[in-house]
């Protein structure tokens, strides 16, 4: 059966439908039908099919999540999901129970509904019986009309509301795979794998045979992607020395010979994607580590290079290309304004290129869709679900729903309708001083520790909500408290306490908040035309960021009062600044502390992250990473007298330091696999 009855709801689990309110929010007008997501109309048919049974999550596991590794909090979420959606109160739980140490289980009276049965109850049958038999008509009726018209509201006409798609793992290929390509006859596969030194290209033939690497050892390999026909593939390498793309043939596969095709720029994460022909490989690229992305073609024949018609390249710039199997026309993602994308046809054949939807959050990727005019991507940061959208309309349908995270979306071309993406889970963890924190730190995602500066509070952020949050812990109480960001979406990259930790500055890709702690609210929301780097407190009414522009960095005070930003010498491109010093530094990232250069600063790596600067100010002291060592620390007193902390902070990892305490994230455990949807229909 797919279709219930439970309590004051019906339920079809092909519609993924849900119909009726509960008795006690009758009340006129109000339209309570809900569209779950795939996973959470996945568990409740299970619950369905089980009633009044306790099941274990590791039931779950098995059967709704098909094998896949989850925490209890990825259940969790959607088991939130579907109480919200049947109204299950809190205090008086009338669905879903929770047997402790066990799982859950469904108390609510369930009926079958079989929609082919049409016999009338006889005299007879129990009054019951009757009742429930023309109940299920009714709902058949019912769910059948409110699916025709979600399907004329929520897609264009003429589409019809497809069924959602089972998913599966490849295989299990190891610990972390991701971005994977598979080949057009449907057996060949490239992916990448980490050993949390290095990423790897694995190739392997067929779903029987072992994977094996075909990327050059002693760096990073990544984005490798078949050519049509896939008689081919390339892939991008760095190490600290060079930047190449490889491409390497598929009878070569494991041999780890590959043919150096271009030399890009360091620090560029490209995407890469072959004309129809094989005859242009079309890639993204910056002219160096901070500067926008633009897209550009090189002629595999001739190995030139030129640079597309496409918008002006501001922010992030035009970073996602994908082109279209038959066309050949790229579906380009432009970051113009921080957090919100936007997409472009880019018609390479008479140079020209078109708005097709602009976004209101940020996507990483999106491909073309099997069918002509929409697009696939996954859906708003953090992303569990992967959508398809009309780019005429810009509504979305969900293909995929899963509890882990869902990147990097690829077509199948055997199967023409089916895509891969990667699922992925990571645990961080925070630590201080080495020492696990273990009464906040949850299954999932902690990270960006910042400790107060009278070292009582520590802000953080964390998924455990399935959303980002910042969570603040006080020591002196061990109290934990949740604060929701004004909307959702926001990836965030950096905190910082006011001089007087009355305050709370959080860097996002949306722009800059700040958290009054008196005031128990958000008191600014600082949206700005281009991404904040740098982003800390001036002082306790100012606040200082730099943007990256006309090829250079502009550094820049805010005053809170007057809200105005008033730009530095263009001398400089950051500033860093607590109640003890000022840190200036030039285009060259040269440091200077009162007009004097602190060349004892050039033993630290590189200052600037993504977002953040690594330096940190403790009263007349400052901490760096080490140029030879990621995982130690530089400390500089206040006469540039150095102490190295060893193996205190992890490699690329955000890091706050506070008198004696240091506080850091940890990955604890990182899951990523291979699926691919299989349509039934």
């Amino acid at each position: 059966m797919t279709r219930w009855i439970l309590g004051d709801f019906s339920f079809d689990a092909n519609t993924r439908l849900v119909r009726g309110r509960p008795s006690d929010h009758q009340d006129s007008g109000q339209n309570n039908d809900v569209l779950l997501e795939p996973k959470s109309a996945a568990l409740l048919a299970y619950f369905c099919e089980h009633p009044n049974r306790s099941i274990g999550r590791d039931e779950l596991l098995r059967t709704v999540w098909n094998g896949q590794i989850v925490s209890d909090n990825s259940i969790n979420r959607v088991v939130v999901l579907l109480r919200k959606a049947l109204g299950d109160d809190e205090k008086a739980r009338r669905y879903i129970a929770t047997v402790p140490k066990v799982g859950y289980r469904m108390i609510a009276d369930v009926s079958a509904i079989d929609c082919s049965d049409t016999r009338f109850p006889t005299q007879q049958s129990s009054e019951k019986t009757r009742a429930l038999l023309s109940k299920g008509l009714i709902v058949c009726a019912g769910l059948a009309l409110v699916a025709l018209l979600i399907s004329q509201t929520q897609r264009p006409a003429g589409i019809r509301v497809q069924q959602p798609p089972s998913i599966a793992p490849l295989s299990r290929l190891g610990a972390t795979q991701s971005n994977a390509d598979l080949a057009d006859d449907g057996q060949a596969l490239l992916y990448t794998a980490s050993n949390g030194a290095e990423n790897t290209v694995y190739y392997r033939s067929s779903e029987a045979a072992d994977p094996i690497p075909v990327s050059e050892a002693g760096g990073d390999a990544d984005f490798a992607r078949w050519a049509h026909g896939s008689e081919f593939a390339v892939y991008q390498y760095q190490n600290a020395n060079r930047c190449e793309f490889h491409r390497i043939d598929r009878n070569a596969m494991g041999m780890r010979s590959a043919q150096v095709i271009y030399n890009c720029v360091a620090g560029s994460y490209t995407e890469l994607t072959f004309s129809p022909d094989n005859s242009t490989l079309y890639f993204v690229e910056r002219a160096n580590s901070a500067g926008p992305y633009a897209v550009f073609a090189l002629d595999l024949e001739r190995g030139s290079k030129r640079r597309l018609s496409q918008p002006v390249a501001q922010g992030y710039g035009n970073h996602f290309v994908d082109v279209h199997p038959r066309s050949g026309k790229l579906l380009l993602l432009a970051d113009h304004a921080p957090g919100k994308t936007s997409a472009y046809e880019i018609d390479t054949s008479i140079d020209s290129y078109t708005l097709l939807q602009r976004f209101e959050y940020s996507l990483d990727s999106a491909i073309w869709s099997h069918r002509d005019g929409f697009a696939v991507h996954p859906s708003r940061h953090p992303s569990y679900q992967l959508l398809e959208t009309s780019l005429e309309t810009g509504s979305s349908d969900v293909i995929v729903s899963d509890s882990r995270r869902i990147s990097s979306p690829r077509r199948i071309s055997s199967g023409d309708r089916d895509y891969l993406f990667t699922s992925y889970l990571y645990n961080r963890d925070i630590e201080i001083n080495g020492r696990t924190a273990a009464p906040f730190n949850s299954a999932v995602m902690d990270y960006l520790p910042t400790i107060s500066h009278d070292g009582n509070l520590l802000a953080f952020i964390s998924k455990r909500s399935g959303d980002s949050q910042i969570w603040i812990r006080d020591a002196l109480d061990g109290s934990v408290t949740a604060i929701a960001p004004p909307d959702v979406g926001r990836r965030f990259l950096d905190l910082r306490w006011s001089p007087d930790d009355q305050q709370l500055l959080a860097n996002t890709n949306s722009g800059l908040l700040i958290y009054s702690m008196s005031e128990e609210a958000f008191v600014h929301n600082i949206s700005l035309r281009l991404p904040a780097h740098g982003a800390h407190w001036h002082d306790a009414a100012t606040l200082a960021f730099s943007h990256f522009e006309d090829q250079q960095w502009h550094a820049y005070t805010h005053k809170l009062t007057s809200a105005q930003n008033e730009p530095l010498d263009e001398r400089w491109a950051f500033s860093l600044s607590n109640d003890q010093q000022t840190l200036l530094f030039d285009q060259d990232f040269t440091v200077y502390r009162s007009g004097r250069e602190l060349s004892a600063l050039q033993a630290c790596a590189e200052p600037l992250w993504r977002s953040q600067l690594r330096y940190r100010l403790d009263g007349k002291s400052i901490y760096c990473h080490a140029a030879d060592s990621m995982r130690d620390l530089l400390r500089f007193s206040a006469d540039m007298s150095v102490t190295r902390l060893e193996d205190v902070v992890s490699r690329y990892e955000f890091f706050s330091v506070r008198d004696s305490q240091i506080a850091r994230t940890q990955v604890r455990s990182a899951y990523s696999d291979i699926m691919r949807t299989r349509r039934s229909d």
